[in-house]
């Protein structure tokens, strides 16, 4: 063969690699991991058995997609979730939590999905890591039983929606910005001009909205008094050891006291714990390729901007010193 055949051969295989990097890449990972059966891979932790308990972690912050700040994927986490809901064999179900939590419409995606593996008849115990705060809280509060360090920081429960303001700094820069709109407060949050008193109520608004529902969602999953949740929910974080004695957790235990628990709820001998891996695929080889050639400029973005997934306006249950 000539060196013009070898060329086209070369060509084309290019070609058909990037025709597929762009089929997997456009599509969503929430999309791409929901459209198989069984989509994720057992890895036994301990232990021998039909019956089986899963271990799950929620790292990072809570967003709809991963960022530089966290490789958390919503989209996949409920996936596992699903999969824990439709097998028989799982009887319980143990989440570490190490987040400072993160969109509330994710949050509280998460909730509901663990509030659904709860209606299948699952046991299902949260084990907090250093931070289960805001949207972390959120997801654990629907648990049948809560462990935490003493110096665990937890709580931060209410809502926050940060818009920035770059008034300022565009006179400076001698920037202006021409708007038509076609009602009055279609370009509401602005970063060019201050919130008007209106504009303010109209966001206030949607906060309180979101903080309610997260007030129902503790009231709910820890049996508390709607009076003595209002109490603890004005923003501020708690230590384990506070949070014990305000009922937000209700022992003091790591990730194995966590597994224990759950297996003596369920009684049973036979239970091997498990671990979900994601199945060998062109996605997962293409994402994992990704992840690797992470250019060092992101890596350092994810040290200096650690909710870097939270940028542009939305609400959010977040702990955000």
């Amino acid at each position: 063969m000539g060196k013009r055949g070898w060329a086209l051969i070369i060509v084309g295989a290019l070609l058909i690699i990037m025709v597929l990097i762009l089929v997997f890449k456009t599509q969503d990972w929430n999309e791409a991991v929901s459209t198989e059966k069984n989509k994720w891979q057992e890895e036994v932790i301990s232990g021998k058995g039909k019956n089986k308990l899963v271990q799950l972690d929620v790292e990072g912050v809570i967003a709809g997609k991963p960022s530089f700040s966290s490789s958390f994927s919503t989209g996949a986490f409920l996936s596992q979730l699903e999969q824990v809901s439709k097998d028989p064999n799982v009887k319980a179900l143990v989440i570490r939590v190490d987040s400072p939590g993160g969109e509330v419409v994710a949050s509280d995606e998460i909730h509901q999905r663990i509030e659904h593996v709860k209606k299948a008849g699952k046991i299902v115990v949260i084990s907090m890591g250093a931070v289960a705060a805001s949207g972390g809280y959120y997801i654990s509060a629907p648990a049948d039983y809560i462990f935490a360090n003493r110096s665990t920081l937890t709580g931060s429960l209410g809502v926050i929606f940060a818009l920035p303001n770059y008034e300022k700094t565009a006179e400076w820069l001698g920037y202006k910005q021409n708007i038509i709109k076609s009602g009055e407060f279609k370009d509401i949050g602005s970063p060019l001009r201050e919130l008007t008193s209106t504009e303010k109520d109209i966001f206030q608004s949607l906060v309180n909205e979101s903080y309610q529902q997260f007030v129902s969602v503790i009231e709910k999953g820890r049996k508390l008094s709607r009076d003595e949740v209002l109490k603890v929910a004005d923003g501020r974080v708690y230590s384990g050891q506070q949070a014990k004695t305000l009922g937000l957790i209700d022992e003091f235990g790591t990730l194995d006291d966590a597994r224990e628990y759950a297996k003596q709820k369920l009684g049973l001998e036979d239970v091997k714990v498990i671990k979900y891996s994601q199945k060998l695929s062109l996605f997962s080889v293409l994402d994992g390729l990704s992840q690797k050639m992470k250019s060092p400029a992101a890596q350092v973005m994810e040290q200096v901007l650690p909710a870097a997934s939270t940028a542009g306006p939305r609400l959010l249950y977040l702990f955000q010193p």
